[in-house]
């Protein structure tokens, strides 16, 4: 499998917010692939009252004018994301 990085999120579920839960925790798992991840934490968070998110750290996109590929953190906003044309505009 592959090693890469991979963020996780962990929620709480929680009324008071207009969502229903809260962010708790972030964690950044580094050289580990998603499912040794998720079967280290599978039983340390009941599933009524949290939810586990693992997305990948980084993502490939494609620069817009030059068309070279770089990677920028997955939680890049839009007008910080060079393939998007929000970034050429500014």
């Amino acid at each position: 499998m592959d090693k890469s990085n991979h963020t996780m999120y962990i929620y709480k579920r929680d009324r008071r917010t207009r969502s229903g839960e809260r962010l708790v925790s972030t964690t950044v798992w580094r050289d580990r692939t998603a499912l040794s991840v998720l079967s280290e934490v599978e039983g340390m968070y009941p599933s009524t009252e949290f939810r586990v998110e693992l997305v990948p750290t980084m993502k490939t996109v494609k620069n817009l004018m030059t068309g070279v590929e770089v990677e920028i953190p997955h939680d890049t906003p839009r007008s910080c994301d060079p393939s998007s044309e929000l970034y050429w505009s500014m």
